[in-house]
């Protein structure tokens, strides 16, 4: 009976190795390296009208439905009070790389009640693109660069 055993214990571990070999494998994300960010975010502050204008490139646009455009109060941009906003409207025909935003509106989706009225603040912006396909669902891809505009009061 010994001796079966001793037979039988290296056959054995080597089951249990070869069924088990492939549980260390970490999950691959391939699928996502078809999704690319937006570059050259450019954001700019208008006086005269109070508005932030955002505008940026993306070359690689295939399915591409919309872009998500996100403002923090940080430089550590999830650390801070975050808002965001779609930038395809219903009635849009056309998918536009650049969005107009009230810089009133702006600092009340961050959660403050009210801009100040002499005081200046710098609100940093970010876009995604948003995949709408037969691979991807509503999905927001990686983000662009991070850009700063000053707000002037």
């Amino acid at each position: 009976m010994k001796k079966i055993s001793i037979f039988l214990a290296p056959i054995f571990i080597l089951a249990i190795m070869y069924g088990c070999s492939k549980d260390h494998n970490a999950p691959t994300f391939s699928q996502y390296e078809k999704t690319s960010a937006p570059t050259e975010v450019i954001a700019t502050y208008d006086e005269d009208d109070d508005i932030i204008n955002v505008v940026w490139t993306m070359d690689d646009t295939e399915g591409v439905d919309d872009y998500l455009v996100a403002w923090s109060d940080s430089n550590v941009f999830d650390e801070g009070n975050r808002a965001d906003q779609y930038v395809k409207q219903p009635e849009d025909a056309v998918l536009n790389k650049e969005i107009s935003l009230d810089a009133n509106d702006v600092m009340k989706k961050m959660t403050y009640l009210q801009a100040a009225d002499i005081d200046s603040f710098i609100v940093y912006f970010t876009v995604s693109a948003v995949y709408n396909n037969e691979e991807f669902v509503n999905f927001i891809g990686p983000r662009a660069e991070v850009d700063s505009a000053l707000i002037l009061r």
